[in-house]
């Protein structure tokens, strides 16, 4: 593997990046998965980043993998700084456990130096491939990483009936609330490490950038009319699902629960090989004083509306440490848990004590 080269790579390689992604499944008890970014790997990049790069892991002139680097502007310690992430990284079988990890991480770092100030990025709690480099330094000018937090994304299945039953009304939001609805995610991702950036021009120039709709988003309201918190729900299908690859038999026998569940409740058909599970995002969201009644009323809400067959999953996350968790109390749901890992250039960077980092599971 000497002869391993990391070259940019564009869109003129979407398809062969697409097909390295698809021969990286994810086996969870029986149930092989991928995270299916078709027909474009480079829409997330596009509406995510300021600016992204995309490398190419080539041995004798044929991509064995890549990896991706994306530039946001966000919140730490409560100043606006620019954080670079790494995602997308992805072997072919035959290049694994080989030389190419280790150059494709000392060029990634190579990269970014001087560029930004802190990293961050996540990987799928036992993927021990991933797991071995968190903490390990390849080469000595290399900034250390470490596991700040977890992410822990509340995947709820549509299953029984749940209505909201709080004291606040949820309803689909207008153009004339987009100035509360700004105030308040400004509050929320402000106290947060990694929260994003909003004002009123950022909010609208969002919206036109990933073809979402002002009513794509609710918002709770109290008795006097107030609003006190706000979410999107989201359907990512367009560029981003989770498709069923194969079943082995350890998975038959969830599988013949999960149909006999569909005799008596409006569950959406469990997909069959090659197709994808149906699932709703929840991003974008804030509360006032992060009341976990005000963000379970919005659940609520959403999930009663698209309790139709339609969708098989409502996902929403925060960071393990977050006590807004609560609000998928009474859900049926099962956590996803990942690493979240924090790098920085800067020693005396490195070693500040973060607060309730924030990933955006939209772009995942």
């Amino acid at each position: 593997m000497d002869n391993c080269k990391v070259i940019p790579v564009d869109k003129t390689f979407n398809k062969e990046m697409l097909a390295i992604l698809e021969s990286s499944p994810i086996n969870a008890n029986g149930l092989s998965i991928c995270f299916d970014k078709s027909p474009d790997i480079f829409e997330i990049p596009r509406m995510k980043y300021s600016v992204s790069e995309h490398l190419g892991f080539f041995t004798d002139d044929v991509l064995k993998g890549f990896g991706s680097l994306g530039y946001f502007d966000a919140w730490v310690q409560g100043k606006q700084e620019n954080i670079f992430t790494f995602y997308n990284f992805y072997l072919l079988p035959e290049a694994r456990g080989r030389q190419i990890p280790h150059v494709a991480i000392v060029n990634f770092f190579l990269r970014v130096k001087g560029k930004a100030n802190y990293g961050v990025s996540i990987t799928m709690k036992g993927n021990r491939s991933t797991e071995s480099y968190i903490g390990r330094r390849i080469d000595n000018w290399m900034p250390p990483t470490r596991v700040i937090d977890e992410l822990v994304v509340k995947s709820i299945l549509f299953a029984f009936p749940n209505k909201n039953d709080t004291r606040f009304a949820v309803k689909n939001a207008r153009t004339e609330d987009i100035p509360n609805i700004v105030k308040l995610l400004q509050e929320e991702h402000q106290q947060r490490d990694f929260g994003l950036i909003y004002t009123e021009d950022i909010f609208q120039s969002a919206l036109e950038n990933r073809g979402l709709q002002i009513e794509n988003y609710y918002v709770a309201t109290d008795k006097k009319g107030a609003i006190k918190g706000v979410c999107l729900a989201w359907d990512c299908s367009l560029f981003r699902r989770t498709r069923v690859l194969k079943f082995s038999p350890a998975f038959y026998p969830s599988l013949l629960a999960y149909k006999t569940l569909e005799k008596f409740l409006p569950l959406t058909p469990f997909p069959k090989i090659g197709e994808s599970f149906r699932e709703l995002t929840i991003t974008d969201y804030a509360v006032t004083n992060r009341d976990p009644v005000i963000m379970h009323a919005l659940l609520s809400e959403i999930y009663h509306r698209h309790h139709n067959r339609n969708f098989h999953f409502l996902n929403w996350a925060s960071c393990g440490s977050d006590p807004l968790l609560k609000a998928a109390k009474g859900f049926w749901h099962k956590n996803i848990t990942s690493h979240i890992i924090f790098t920085s250039m800067d020693p005396e960077r490195y070693n500040i004590k973060t607060q309730l980092p924030y990933i955006d599971i939209a772009f995942i």
